[in-house]
């Protein structure tokens, strides 16, 4: 609901000031009508989409197929602003905004074309259906300040910032450019948005990147108090939201006060706002279980696998972060030699890893990934010692992941596995290090045939060989999981005897148990033999809270610039 300004205000609206007797449209083209631009660029009119504002719009295409939407206005001020958008549009290279193709005059007729956008509900859609989640809010208007710092740089100001003039698709789309305006300088025609324009837009004085500041708060404030500020301005000494959160009315002081107070710019704006996101997200949660088995050899005496899972979190400006580090070792050379490899590595895993995440600096996902190649390397250094004081030869596998709130890193040395349980698809993300594995890489084992090869145990790369790692000893990635995403760490004496079918059944049988997954996993490799030790841990990507709804969408598309609305 939007209210008027006071009666003693005497500016003339849009609404207002445009005229009653507006001229009959011409008739629409005909559908495969070709248009050809000055520039040579032929365009064929697919379909007339209707009329708004004075002006035809068409689904057309260009010679080799790529779509673009037409704009077409006959009359003077409707055939300037298609120009002015133009304008915009050709230094504005982000996805944020509709992608121009072209502006043209032909036979008295202007068009302006664009990129379609998606078809997507507009933020005015969202807003009438009520308050929406504060993540959700957050996540549209971060998009928007980006979009509006980008526009801000090239020197315009938006100035027409609205509900129904943000398009949320996947990204966010800002489809009205009617009132954009140099900076520094007055718009071409009074207006004014109860609501969400700023102030001084009723004042003589030249705009600045202040005045869209203050139209996305308006717009954080209608989102949280399920309408938009009232004529008279925004009370925020009285402002009582449904649901009151730390953070918002200090940015919308800075957004809402006279401009002298506001933010400086729309790039200190998007700051604050990415900040309150981030804290106000559905927070991680690691979940996680293990098993180890001595297996059925009863020559086996000592179980030779390790393996570590080491949690926490980390404060920062951005809220808290999440983090774990988990590892699987698999010994090799007998009590004196494996079991002792086995335990130092991951021994060592633990405590380079307690030294870094546990200090107060959070470590971006690339650093973190050189972190735990290091780790890797004092492992293997560690595990040299160990072996030279007891005299023995062995050595031991190492597969360890690092993770940050989603970011994951991987390292891995031996033939100990890691799987990716993602929405139902099953993906390993090891290769073994070992002859049997060589082979099936040269075309001359299959890999099915792997699990039963005489040469499936003979590693061609293992922690405790040499002092020093050559760097590609140790194969590293990284990639981002979504909430849900369940990792499985194991040894061979798990995927030996099981395979990655049976272990893929069993993990979803009994989710979300993980303890119960874990020793089921143990148990059926038992039932199928298993002989040597095994080792299982599972770690899944939970979420506390409620995760942000997604934006419905549909598969067509829409135009990509509004006509705007008549001036």
């Amino acid at each position: 609901m939007q209210h008027a300004l006071p009666s003693s205000t005497l500016v003339p609206f849009d609404e207002q000031a445009q005229a009653l007797d507006v001229p009959d449209l011409p008739l629409p083209l005909p559908s495969n009508t070709v248009l050809t631009a000055p520039d040579g660029l032929r365009l064929h009119l697919r379909a007339w989409r209707g009329n708004a504002a004075r002006c035809h719009t068409y689904e057309a295409c260009t010679p080799d197929g790529q779509p673009v939407w037409l704009i077409a206005a006959s009359e003077a001020p409707d055939a300037a602003r298609l120009h002015h958008q133009a304008q915009i549009l050709t230094g504005l290279e982000s996805p944020l905004w509709p992608q121009y193709v072209t502006c043209f005059t032909h036979a008295d007729v202007t068009y302006l074309g664009t990129r379609p956008v998606p078809t997507a509900p507009t933020l005015a859609t969202v807003l009438a259906s009520g308050v929406p989640p504060l993540p959700q809010v957050l996540t549209v208007l971060t998009q928007v300040a980006v979009a509006l710092t980008h526009l801000h740089t090239h020197g315009w100001a938006h100035l027409g910032l609205r509900p129904q003039g943000i398009s949320l698709g996947k990204p966010i789309t800002l489809t009205d450019l009617t009132y954009t305006t140099r900076l520094g300088e007055r718009p071409a025609r009074p207006f004014y948005h109860t609501g969400y324009s700023a102030p001084e837009l009723l004042s003589p004085d030249p705009i600045d990147a202040r005045a869209d500041v203050y139209a996305v708060g308006a717009l954080l404030y209608h989102a949280l108090s399920g309408q938009p500020i009232h004529g008279t301005g925004a009370e925020l000494s009285a402002w009582s939201p449904p649901t009151p959160v730390a953070g918002v009315p200090q940015i919308l002081a800075r957004c809402l006060g006279p401009r002298q107070t506001r933010y400086a710019s729309m790039a200190a704006l998007h700051q604050d706002l990415l900040r309150l996101a981030r804290r106000s997200a559905p927070r991680l949660h690691y979940a996680s279980a293990a098993a180890s088995s001595i297996g059925l050899d009863p020559s086996r005496t000592t179980n030779q696998d390790a393996y570590a899972l080491l949690t926490g979190t980390l404060e920062s400006d951005s809220g808290p972060q999440h983090w774990a580090v988990v590892g699987v070792a698999d010994g090799m050379g007998g009590m004196a030699a494996g079991e002792v490899a086995s335990a130092v590595a991951i021994g060592a895993l633990l405590r380079e890893a307690a030294t870094i995440l546990t200090a107060s600096a959070v470590p971006t996902p690339e650093a973190l990934s050189e972190h735990l190649r290091r780790w890797v390397h004092s492992a293997n250094a560690q595990v040299c010692a160990a072996l030279q004081a007891r005299q023995a030869r062995g050595g031991t596998t190492l597969v360890c992941v690092a993770l940050l709130e989603r970011h994951l890193t991987v390292a891995h040395v031996g033939d100990s596995r890691l799987y990716l349980l993602h929405q139902g698809d099953w993906q390993p993300l090891t290769r073994d290090h070992s002859l049997a594995m060589a082979l099936v890489q040269q075309g001359e084992v299959h890999l099915e045939a792997l699990r039963q090869h005489p040469d499936r145990n003979q590693l061609t790369r293992s922690l405790g060989e040499r002092p020093v790692l050559p760097e590609y000893f140790i194969d590293t990635h990284r990639l981002e999981l979504s909430p849900g995403d369940l990792l499985l760490l194991c040894s061979d004496g798990l995927w030996e005897p099981l395979h990655e079918t049976d272990m893929q059944a069993i993990v979803q049988q009994h989710a979300p148990d993980l303890p119960a997954t874990a020793q089921a996993l143990l148990h059926q490799a038992l039932q199928h033999g298993g002989p040597d030790n095994a080792t299982v841990v599972l770690l899944r990507l939970d979420t506390l809270g409620v995760l942000t709804p997604e934006v419905p969408g549909s598969a067509g598309v829409s135009p990509a610039v509004g006509a705007g609305e008549t001036p």
